[in-house]
């Protein structure tokens, strides 16, 4: 179960009421590498796998899922070990397969799956996760909440990574700011399209013009801002 029951007191224009109210589950999860904790993520029971090869994946430990010579992942502690192998090459991202900086985005695209992403169901219900979406040729191919918005992407990097796919093709919607620290990442996972509701930092911005990320904000109803590589969008 990702969501429990919890009795609240609610105040409405002078009145109260004692209704139950439904609360996102959130939960410790262990990280250990070559049996050593390295990390202790706080997230939505769900997709631990996908979390933990995109944590491993975005920190530098793996290039890709070969390094990993052993995998367990114990459900009742919430534990995962993982042993790498010893003969991998050195820990560092590898070349994306780059496309041509020629529009393959249209206005309609992103408004279209900026609309899906806000109607996310655990989303509307709780209030209390963030939220992800690859879209690739205009069909969505994997979508995921998670209480911590880097979960969220270390989990889509974890997807990229699982079913191998070219990630410089692929527009990336998600629900937080964009920030420094998430366009760092969105740039590790090799995504180049970047489509959020909500507003960019001035270092977001930068490291997305650094990175070659076209970044887009305020994705609401019929309108958004482009902010960096407008070279990738149809604007006819």
């Amino acid at each position: 179960m990702i969501t429990t029951q919890r009795q609240i007191h609610r105040y409405t224009r002078g009145n109260w009421e004692d209704p139950s109210d439904v609360v996102v589950r959130e939960e410790v999860f262990l990280i250990y590498l070559d049996g050593h904790h390295i990390h202790t993520a706080f997230c939505l029971p769900a997709d631990l796998d996908l979390l933990l090869i995109g944590h491993l994946f975005q920190s530098r430990f793996i290039t890709e899922l070969s390094d990993i010579e052993t995998l367990e992942m114990d459900s009742t502690k919430k534990e995962a070990h993982v042993i790498l192998r010893a003969s991998r090459s050195k820990p560092d991202y590898p070349p994306v397969p780059s496309l041509p900086l020629e529009p393959f985005i249209t206005p309609e695209i992103v408004l279209k799956y900026a609309e899906n992403l806000a109607e996310n169901h655990l989303f509307r219900k709780t209030g209390a996760v963030h939220c992800g979406l690859i879209v690739d040729s205009d069909k969505v191919v994997f979508m995921v909440e998670d209480t911590g918005r880097f979960n969220v992407l270390e989990k889509l990097t974890g997807f990229i990574l699982r079913k191998k796919l070219n990630p410089s093709g692929l527009i990336l919607f998600f629900s937080g700011r964009l920030t420094c620290g998430v366009m760092e990442r969105v740039s590790r996972s090799g995504i180049r399209v970047v489509v959020s509701p909500a507003a960019p930092t001035s270092r977001g911005i930068e490291t997305a013009i650094a990175e070659g990320v076209t970044a887009i904000g305020f994705a609401r109803g019929e309108r958004f801002n482009l902010y960096t590589h407008p070279e990738r969008i149809v604007r006819e």
